[in-house]
């Protein structure tokens, strides 16, 4: 198999084991500093190669917005010889959600009874 997909629960739960895993943002630079999955460091795919020295050892977790570029820098990573999980669909709607609650919730107000 070339390489897993999982789902982004999954990719959360699995990136909290820093030992072994690293959680990987393929996304330009600028699309990770919008919003980013926690402990994700930035490696975006047109320059994949150059964050290989951060990866040694470790197991990796890819991520995008929909997961076609994620994908394409899975099968890349697991060609040079890493152990590669894609979170397949990426995490755009994740970080729309995310963006949201966090905007709603600066307008509710607290009312005392």
């Amino acid at each position: 198999m070339e390489f897993e997909n999982i789902s982004l629960k999954e990719g959360i739960k699995l990136s909290r084991d820093k030992k072994h895993y690293i959680l990987m943002d393929v996304r330009e630079e600028e699309r990770y500093k919008e919003g980013h999955l926690e402990n994700a460091i930035s490696c975006p795919y047109g320059i994949l190669k150059e964050c290989y020295e951060q990866m040694d050892g470790k197991k990796i977790i890819v991520y995008c917005d929909f997961g076609g570029q994620s994908m394409m820098a899975a099968r890349h990573l697991r060609k040079d010889g890493f152990e590669v999980y894609n979170i397949i669909g990426g995490v755009y709607y994740y970080m729309k959600e995310k963006e949201q609650n966090k905007s709603e919730a600066q307008h509710v107000t607290k009312v005392d009874s």
